[in-house]
C-alpha cells in the first residue's frame, strides 16, 4: 500500500516550473480520486451566496486533513468544489465524513454539495494518466498539482453518471468543520482590480504553451507574480466577535456541545489578537509575524490541467492581460475565462499557528472562479 507516496513526492520551488512534465509522478494504482462540488453553483452566486458555496468546497478538503492526521495527500480548491486523492485503504472513513458533509451542507447552508469517487485505474483505463507533482509554498508547505488530464475526466464521468460514482448522503451531519474559519474581512485590491483567470492550454505541447504564456502573463504585470499576489492585510479588519459567531455557528452540527465551546473561546481570543492587538500574557504568539506568513500560504496560483490565478492588477495590467489572451486564443492555443471584482475572498485552515500549518483559500469576490469558469465553458463549445 503507497499511502506515502505523495509525503515522499520531491518538491519544486519555482512556480514556472508547473507544467515540467518532469516534476510529474502518476497517482498509485490503489488510490481514488474524489471530485467535490455545488449543485447549481451559478444559481447560488447569482443569490449572492458565493462565500458559502466557497466555504462548503473548502471544508471537503478541511475535513479529510483533520480526518487523515497520518497521511498527506494531494488536492486541489477550484472556488465552488475541489479534487483529492485519497489511498484506498482511508476510503471507507472519507466516504463517511464527506457523506457528513453533504447533509450539513444542505441543512445548515442550504446548498447541494455533489461527491463522487473513481478509481485511478479506472481513469487510466480511459486512455488518461493522473499525474501529480508537488509546489512548495514555504518549508513545511505544499500544494498539489495535477496534469495529465485524469482529474478532469474524473470530473466529467462523475459528473455524467453520478449514480454510479456518487456518495451517498448521510442522515447525520458531520460534527464540526475543524480549523475552518472565514474571519478576515474580503481583501479590497490593492492596486484597482482582482482579476480571477482561467487557462487551459488546447492542443499540441501544452508544456510549451504554458511556458511561453505565463513569460507573457510576467511582462504584462512587471515581470512578477509575487507582486500581483492579492493578499494583502495591510488594509483588511478582522470581523467581529458577532458576525463571526453567527457565520461559524453554522460549522457545527449542534450548539449543545464541547467543539462549539471550544470554537467561541478561538473565535474570542482571535479577536482580541487580530482585532484589537491584545496578546494575553499567557500566550506566546507573534501576531505580525503570523499576519505577515498568511500571504505565502495562499493559493492564488493552482494547476490541475487548467492554470488558475487570482490577481491583483492596474486597470492597464488587465487589459494587458486580455490582449494577450485574445491572441492566444485566436491562434487557438488556449481557452480562457477571466472576470473581475473589486475584492479577494479567504476561507483559513488553521490547523495550529506553527509555520506551514495553515493554508488560505484564495478566490475572487463575486463569483471568481465560477464566473471564470462560464466564460471558458463558453468559448470551448463554440
Amino acid at each position: 500500500m503507497s499511502v506515502n507516496f505523495y509525503k515522499n513526492l520531491p518538491a519544486f520551488t519555482d512556480f514556472e516550473q508547473f507544467s515540467k512534465e518532469s516534476n510529474y509522478q502518476s497517482l498509485p494504482e490503489d488510490w481514488f480520486v474524489y471530485i467535490t462540488d455545488i449543485v447549481n453553483s451559478s444559481a447560488a452566486i447569482d443569490e449572492g451566496l458565493y462565500k458559502e458555496v466557497n466555504l462548503i468546497g473548502a471544508a471537503s478538503i478541511t475535513l479529510c486533513i483533520n480526518l487523515l492526521k497520518d497521511i498527506t495527500f494531494p488536492f486541489v480548491f477550484g472556488g465552488d468544489g475541489a479534487s483529492l486523492c485519497i489511498p484506498s485503504n482511508k476510503t471507507a472513513i472519507v466516504d463517511m465524513d464527506l457523506a457528513r458533509l453533504i447533509n450539513l451542507a444542505k441543512h445548515n447552508f442550504d446548498l447541494d454539495l455533489r461527491v463522487g469517487k473513481i478509481s485511478v485505474t479506472e481513469i487510466q483505463a480511459s486512455g488518461k494518466q493522473a499525474l501529480v507533482s508537488k509546489f512548495e509554498l514555504t518549508p513545511g508547505s505544499t500544494l498539489a498539482f495535477f496534469r495529465g488530464g485524469g482529474l478532469e475526466h474524473a470530473e466529467q464521468v462523475i459528473k455524467k453518471r453520478y449514480e454510479k460514482y456518487a456518495i451517498a448522503p448521510s442522515q447525520r451531519s458531520v460534527e464540526e468543520l475543524t480549523g475552518l474559519s472565514c474571519r478576515w474581512s474580503p481583501i479590497p485590491a490593492q492596486k484597482a482590480t482582482i482579476v480571477s483567470l482561467i487557462i487551459k492550454a488546447r492542443s499540441g505541447n501544452t508544456e510549451e504553451v504554458y511556458a511561453a504564456l505565463i513569460q507573457k502573463i510576467r511582462q504584462v504585470l512587471g515581470n512578477s507574480l509575487d507582486e500581483a499576489n492579492p493578499v494583502d492585510l495591510r488594509t483588511v479588519k478582522y470581523k467581529s466577535f458577532f458576525k463571526a459567531l453567527k457565520e461559524e455557528t453554522l460549522f457545527h452540527r449542534s450548539k449543545l456541545s464541547m467543539s462549539f465551546v471550544f470554537r467561541v473561546i478561538g473565535i474570542t481570543f482571535s479577536i482580541l489578537i487580530f482585532r484589537f492587538g491584545i496578546n494575553p500574557f499567557f500566550f506566546s504568539f507573534n501576531s505580525k509575524t503570523y499576519k505577515d506568513s498568511i500571504r505565502h500560504h495562499s493559493d492564488y496560483r493552482k494547476f490541475d490541467d487548467t492554470l488558475r490565478l487570482i490577481l491583483d492588477c492596474h486597470e492597464e495590467e488587465l487589459e494587458g492581460l486580455k490582449e494577450c489572451l485574445e491572441k492566444s486564443f485566436q491562434e487557438e492555443k488556449i481557452y480562457y475565462g477571466l472576470f473581475s471584482s473589486r475584492q479577494a475572498l479567504m476561507t483559513c485552515f488553521v490547523h495550529n499557528l506553527q509555520q506551514g500549518n495553515h493554508l488560505h483559500f484564495i478566490d475572487g469576490a463575486d463569483g471568481g472562479l465560477a464566473m471564470a469558469a462560464r466564460q471558458l465553458k463558453t468559448q470551448m463549445k463554440s
